[in-house]
């Protein structure tokens, strides 16, 4: 008998899913991005998938889908509202040629997904 260092075929656990059912899990999270990874295996199991949590997470993760939560941004406080009322108010009243020669910047970060 030899030995060789090679991989052999079947070793280690089967998977509990096969490609369909990966695109399945895929499906359901492209289609609403924020949906739990517990309603998608509910909606799993009504079709007849046993998965668990830790299986569903772990195909999601292969596909890199990562979970994570919105950034908290701080509310406008009310010294600032007053303030930015009173700019607003200021400005409103100037002539059109003023508002043109303005230099004009917006600071809102936007992502581009693909």
């Amino acid at each position: 008998k030899k030995e060789s260092i090679t991989n052999h075929k079947g070793t280690g656990r089967p998977r509990k899913t096969y490609t369909a059912d990966d695109r399945r899990i895929l499906s359901i999270i492209k289609k609403n991005p924020q949906t739990p990874v517990r309603q998608i295996r509910n909606t799993l199991r009504e079709s007849g998938m046993d998965l668990s949590m830790a299986t569903v997470c772990r195909r999601l993760h292969e596909q890199k889908y990562r979970g994570c939560t919105a950034r908290c941004k701080p509310l406008i406080s009310r010294k600032n509202r007053m303030t930015r009322l009173q700019f607003a108010k200021k400005y409103l009243k100037e002539q059109l040629h003023f508002r043109k020669n303005a230099f004009w910047k917006d600071e809102t970060k936007i992502n581009i997904s693909e």
